[in-house]
């Protein structure tokens, strides 16, 4: 009895590995299987995906030259890129920057102005104001930077720009308000100062003129 019972045991422990090795050989089988079904082929992939068209392509282009101080190169492919598309204003705005850069202010003033009102930025509607300034066109610049620093009252810079030009339009009492808010911002800064004073004296303030330019001297 103990032999036959020894016999079984050791034919039953024998299946069991058959059995555990034929499971491991399935397991492994499936395995690079499985793998291929999760891996995508890169013809796959650029079948799937949305390809990029030439237009944004030279978009792109045009973006990288104006940083790389290629203006040339840049306005000539924003030009292309507006001959596709003659409505993409977000482009125009580019041009009209680029155009800036390189000195060509009616140029770049001319594309500005063919850009609807809305779809101007802030940094734009300061360039126009600036170059409507350089052509002693007050009136049009005035608007322009009220309507930036009603956004960004701590601008202090375009506040000046602003307070300065009231100052050639000898509004001097919309000028003198100006220098004043500037000054609260920063009080230190002696030319800021210096400039407020001369408002002053043309504003026939001369007392406080003089308080002024004494605080601006040692």
């Amino acid at each position: 009895m103990i032999k036959k019972t020894g016999s079984i045991n050791l034919s039953s422990f024998l299946l069991c590995i058959c059995i555990i090795f034929l499971l491991a050989l399935i397991i492994c089988a499936d395995i690079p299987y499985a793998y291929a079904q999760g891996k995508t082929s890169p013809s796959v992939i650029t079948q799937e995906k949305e390809e990029i068209p030439d237009w944004l392509a030279r978009w792109e282009l045009a973006k990288i030259l104006s940083y790389a101080k290629r203006y040339d190169e840049s306005v000539s492919e924003y030009k292309r890129l507006l001959k596709e598309k003659p409505n993409l204003n977000k482009a125009r705005v580019e041009l009209a920057k680029v155009l800036f850069w390189q000195g060509k202010n009616n140029e770049s003033l001319a594309v500005l102005e063919e850009i609807p009102t809305q779809n101007i930025d802030d940094n734009s509607r300061i360039i126009m104001a600036d170059i409507y300034v350089a052509r002693k066109e007050y009136t049009k610049a005035g608007p322009l930077y009220r309507t930036y620093i009603e956004k960004h009252p701590e601008d202090v810079k375009i506040r000046l720009k602003l307070a300065e030009m009231l100052s050639w339009l000898k509004k001097y009492n919309e000028s003198i308000a100006e220098y004043k808010t500037i000054l609260d911002t920063i009080p230190d800064d002696v030319q800021v100062r210096r400039k407020y004073a001369f408002v002053l004296i043309w504003a026939g303030k001369h007392t406080e003129a003089a308080a002024e330019l004494k605080k601006t001297l040692r």
